[in-house]
C-alpha cells in the first residue's frame, strides 16, 4: 500500500475495483448513493467505503488522514471485523477528498468517536446480505446460516460459501435497514481490540511510504516562498535579478496577501520557481525584498504577556457562575490565588507544510500531507475561483499533523503557483519556514483564587483566562474565547466546589491562531490543576488524593441548568454527559 491510488471521482470506487466487484454505503450518505448497485456486475460495493471482488478480495476505503496514529488500519479494521472478513484478503486504500464520505477532517481525535459505529454498519450490511444471497442459493432459511472467516457456513449441511462466490448475487439482495442489522457480540471480534499491526507497516519501515514530500507529477517545478514576516504585511518591493542567477532558478512569482480574516488562505509573498528545491531555497536566499510590515509590526512577547496578566487581574465576562463566589471570598478565613502564564507553541510537525498541485483547464489536481483534504478543495476552489467538485485532493502519508496541516494555506499557495506558471509546482516549507508562519498555538494568562476552608478545600473557587482566541483566524475582529474554547479545562471542571466563577477576558490576536492537540485544554488545565496542586500542598495532603476528593460524589453535571454555553466538543451532553 505504498502507492497513491487515483479514485476516479465520477466512479468513486470504480477506480479501485474491477468491473465485477460490489460495493456499499454507510447512512450518513444520501439514500440514492446508499441503494446505487450495478446488480450486472459480478462486483459489489455495498458502501462508499467497502468492495467486494468476485475473487474474495476485500477493498475499504481509508477516508481518513494517517499521520501516525494508525487510523489508517483502525477504521478499516471495524469494517474487517464486522464483515468477518480475513485480514489478509483486505486492501486498504486512500480516499481522496469528497463530502460523500461525510467528515475527513482528521482531526480533535473524533475519528474513532465519529466513525466507529458507521464502519460497524458498513461491515455488517454486507454480511448479511452475503447471508441472504447464500441462504437464497441453498434454498434454506438465512436463520440458519452464518458467517465465518471470510464465508458464509451452513451448520446442518455442513455447507461454506466463500465470499467471492457470493458476491454477484448479494448484490442483488436488498440493502437491510438500519435497525435490521445484527451486529457482532464484542465477545466474537476477531480484530477490535486486539494487538494488530499497521497495516503498511513493511512500507514504514523500508521506506517505500509515500508521504508529501514524496509526491511528484510529470513536469513538476519547485517553489520556495519568501513571506511577510509580520502578519498583515505587504510588499513594497522586491528585487529578483541575483536569484535569477543561481543555478535552476525558472522564474519568481509575486503572490497576494490574503484578504480579509485569513483562514487558510494564502499569506502571499515573493516565491522562487526552480528545477529543484535546493535551487529555489538557495534563489529565496538571494532576493532582495522589502515590506510594509502593518499593524502588527510591533508585536513583542515580553509587553503582551504583561498586558494578558493585567488583563485577568481585572473582573471579565463571566462564563460559569455557580453559586455567590463574592461572599464566599468575604467570609473566608484563608485565600489563595496565583497566575500562570502559557506562551506561544508551535506544531513543528517531524514533515513541513508540502504539497504538490497541477492547474490545467478549469480544474486543481492536488497531492498532499493534509489532514483535511475536504478543507483542501473548498480553499483552493476559493483562491482560484473555480466550482469545489473541479478540485481533486489525493491525500499522501503525514510526516506528524498536531492540528496543522488542517490548515491547506500551503497547498492554496501550490494551486496558485502552478496557475501562474501553466506547470506542476510543489510547495515545499523550511522548518524556519514551519515554525515563522505556523498557525501557532494561543498564548495565555490564567489567574486563579480560592476560598479555603479549615481543612484546606476550597469553598470557592474563582478563575479568569485571557487568549488570542482561535476564532480570529476567521473573524479578525474576534477577541474573546468560544465558548467550546472554554468548555476545554474552564467552564467544564468537574470539581464539586459549591461557588464557582469562570471567566474569560479579551485579547487580540497579533500572528496566525490555530488549534493544537487537546487546543485550550493545554493552557487551561495547566494552570487549574497547577493550582490544585499548590492547594494540596498548603493543605499538607497528597495531590492525587486531594484531587480525588475534590471531584466530590458520584454525580452529573447539567450545565444548561446552571446556565453555562457548554458545547462538550460538539456532542450531545444526553450521550457524553459530563458524569
Amino acid at each position: 500500500m505504498n502507492r497513491i491510488t487515483v479514485i476516479n471521482r465520477r466512479a468513486f470506487l470504480g477506480g479501485l475495483v474491477t468491473a465485477g466487484a460490489f460495493v456499499l454505503g454507510a447512512r450518513l450518505l444520501p439514500s440514492r448513493v446508499l441503494a446505487a448497485s450495478d446488480a450486472e456486475s459480478a462486483a459489489w460495493s455495498p458502501n462508499l467505503f467497502l468492495g467486494l471482488e468476485p475473487d474474495g478480495s476485500v477493498i475499504i476505503i481509508a477516508h481518513r488522514s494517517e499521520m501516525g496514529t494508525g487510523i489508517r488500519t483502525a477504521l478499516p479494521m471495524v469494517v474487517a471485523d464486522e464483515l468477518d472478513a480475513d485480514w489478509e484478503r483486505v486492501r486498504i486504500e486512500q480516499g481522496i477528498g469528497d463530502d460523500r464520505y461525510g467528515s475527513q477532517n482528521t482531526d480533535g481525535s473524533q475519528s474513532i468517536r465519529d466513525f466507529y459505529d458507521t464502519m460497524r454498519e458498513a461491515g455488517a450490511t454486507a454480511r448479511q446480505m452475503l447471508v441472504s444471497a447464500a441462504a437464497k442459493k441453498w434454498n434454506v432459511p438465512v436463520s440458519e446460516c452464518s458467517t465465518g472467516k471470510h464465508g458464509v457456513l451452513h451448520a446442518k449441511t455442513n455447507r461454506r460459501l466463500g465470499y467471492g462466490a457470493l458476491v454477484a448475487d448479494a448484490a442483488k439482495q436488498p440493502v437491510p435497514k438500519k435497525e435490521e442489522l445484527q451486529f457482532k457480540s464484542p465477545a466474537d471480534f476477531r480484530y477490535i481490540g486486539k494487538d494488530m499491526p499497521v497495516s503498511n507497516l513493511q512500507e514504514l519501515c523500508s521506506g517505500r511510504g509515500i508521504f508529501g514530500i514524496d509526491a511528484t507529477m510529470p513536469g513538476m517545478v519547485h517553489a520556495s516562498i519568501e513571506r511577510s514576516p509580520v502578519l498583515g504585511g505587504t510588499l513594497k518591493s522586491h528585487d529578483d535579478s541575483e536569484a535569477l542567477k543561481v543555478k535552476g532558478v525558472q522564474r519568481t512569482v509575486v503572490l497576494d496577501g490574503f484578504k480579509g480574516a485569513h483562514g487558510f488562505q494564502a499569506l502571499g509573498g515573493v516565491a522562487v520557481i526552480a528545477d529543484n528545491t535546493w535551487s529555489a531555497m538557495k534563489g529565496r536566499q538571494a532576493l532582495k525584498v522589502t515590506w510594509d510590515p502593518g499593524a502588527n509590526a510591533g508585536y513583542n512577547s515580553e509587553p503582551y504577556r504583561k498586558e494578558l496578566l493585567t488583563t485577568v487581574s481585572r473582573p471579565q465576562k463571566a462564563a460559569r457562575n455557580v453559586g455567590d463566589v463574592d461572599a464566599a471570598f468575604a467570609k473566608a478565613g484563608t485565600i489563595h490565588e496565583a497566575h500562570y502564564y502559557v506562551p506561544h507553541l508551535a506544531h513543528a510537525p517531524m514533515e513541513p507544510p508540502v504539497a504538490v498541485a497541477e492547474v490545467k483547464d478549469g480544474r486543481a489536481l492536488i497531492y498532499a500531507a493534509t489532514q483535511n483534504p475536504q478543507a483542501v478543495q473548498d480553499t483552493v476552489a476559493a483562491a482560484l475561483g473555480i466550482d469545489k467538485k473541479n478540485v481533486e485532493c489525493h491525500v499522501t502519508l503525514l510526516g506528524g499533523g498536531f492540528g496543522r496541516k488542517s490548515k491547506p494555506d500551503y497547498v492554496a499557495e501550490a494551486a496558485l503557483l502552478s496557475k501562474a506558471v501553466g506547470k506542476p509546482v510543489k510547495v515545499t516549507w523550511t522548518r524556519e519556514d514551519d515554525i515563522r508562519f505556523d498557525y501557532l498555538h494561543s498564548v495565555a494568562a490564567m489567574y486563579l483564587k480560592a476560598a479555603l476552608d479549615a481543612n484546606g478545600r476550597p469553598t470557592a473557587l474563582l478563575k479568569r483566562s485571557a487568549f488570542p482566541t482561535i476564532v480570529s483566524t476567521f473573524n479578525g475582529s474576534a477577541t474573546e474565547g468560544a465558548p467550546w474554547e472554554l468548555g476545554m479545562g474552564w467552564t467544564d471542571m468537574p470539581f464539586d466546589i459549591p461557588n464557582i466563577r469562570a471567566e474569560n477576558g479579551p485579547a487580540k490576536h497579533h500572528v496566525r491562531i490555530g488549534w493544537l492537540r487537546s487546543v485550550s485544554n493545554i493552557y487551561h488545565a495547566f494552570a487549574l490543576h497547577s493550582f490544585i496542586d499548590e492547594l494540596a500542598h498548603l493543605a499538607k495532603r497528597d495531590p492525587v488524593e486531594y484531587l480525588l476528593d475534590l471531584l466530590g460524589k458520584p454525580r452529573k453535571i447539567d450545565f444548561p441548568a446552571e446556565g453555562t454555553n457548554y458545547t462538550n466538543y460538539g456532542k450531545p451532553l444526553e450521550q457524553f454527559p459530563v458524569d
